[in-house]
């Protein structure tokens, strides 16, 4: 089971490597999007997701392993043979189980007030407080295509950011949500002839198929983690062709497969 230092080698290797993480996740048997979302701190890196990875990848993460022999002397060693550092193995042991009960404690506080539980790297956000321009719904329980359901509060008013008036709006608008209501697995070809507002090289992550983003809440059910907070950088493409930039932050409800997406536009007047 993977120990909490071997989770940070993994967090640094995974935000070093060059490896692109459609090769890990083939080679490794993750899915590309629990491997974006540790990346991204959106969650945790579970133990058998931890293992997966350490027994592909061991040499190139450079591993932290620990070894005690049987007359009881401590050594760790991290890549090279022992240094002897007892002392500092025993501490790192220690912190691992206080952040451990820790965590268990907040998980249990947490539902014992019926909030959702938040992950996210830095500062946690109230969601309430989150600033934004426009909303969206998805909802991921349909087996056939990567949203079951699909809205957008004020289309009209997202289009308009992009230079397009009502009319064009609404065309561009029904063409993106009758594909991503209808497909089911993600190409990049196909969501560019239907999505032209969305620059894919820059923003292709946050797109996933069903199998992968199923995978996702899957794991996190298993977890007993009620929901999770995601904040990601997007580039539109204005009318003119010019890039818009915005935040996207996305609150995850895994007990419902459905998740609210809250979008504020960053350069626009």
């Amino acid at each position: 089971m993977g120990t909490n230092s071997q989770k940070k080698d993994i967090l640094t290797w995974l935000n070093q490597t060059d490896i692109p993480l459609s090769v890990i996740s083939k080679k490794s048997k993750v899915s590309r999007a629990t491997l974006y979302n540790w990346k991204t701190n959106a969650t945790k890196i579970g133990n058998k997701g931890a293992d997966k990875i350490i027994s592909v990848f061991k040499d190139e993460i450079h591993i932290t392993t620990k070894d005690i022999n049987v007359e009881g002397n401590i050594k760790i060693k991290h890549g090279k043979e022992g240094d002897g550092l007892e002392a500092q193995y025993i501490i790192d042991l220690q912190k691992d189980k206080i952040e451990s009960q820790a965590n268990k404690i907040i998980l249990l506080e947490k539902q014992l007030i019926n909030k959702p539980i938040v992950l996210i790297g830095g500062n946690i956000p109230d969601w309430n407080t989150i600033e934004f321009d426009v909303k969206t719904i998805q909802s991921y329980k349909s087996t056939n295509c990567l949203f079951s359901e699909y809205q957008m509060d004020d289309y009209v008013k997202f289009f308009n950011y992009l230079g397009y008036n009502p009319s064009e709006a609404r065309i561009v608008w029904e063409k993106h949500c009758k594909y991503m209501t209808s497909t089911k697995t993600y190409n990049k070809e196909d969501f560019r002839e239907n999505s032209p507002f969305v620059n894919i090289n820059e923003s292709g992550d946050l797109i996933s198929n069903h199998s992968s983003t199923m995978d996702f809440f899957e794991t996190n059910i298993k977890d007993n983690i009620v929901s999770a907070l995601q904040v990601a950088k997007c580039v539109y493409v204005h009318k003119n062709g010019s890039h818009v930039l915005a935040n996207i932050s996305v609150l995850f409800d895994f007990v419902n497969y459905c998740s609210e997406s809250k979008i504020q536009f960053l350069n626009v007047n």
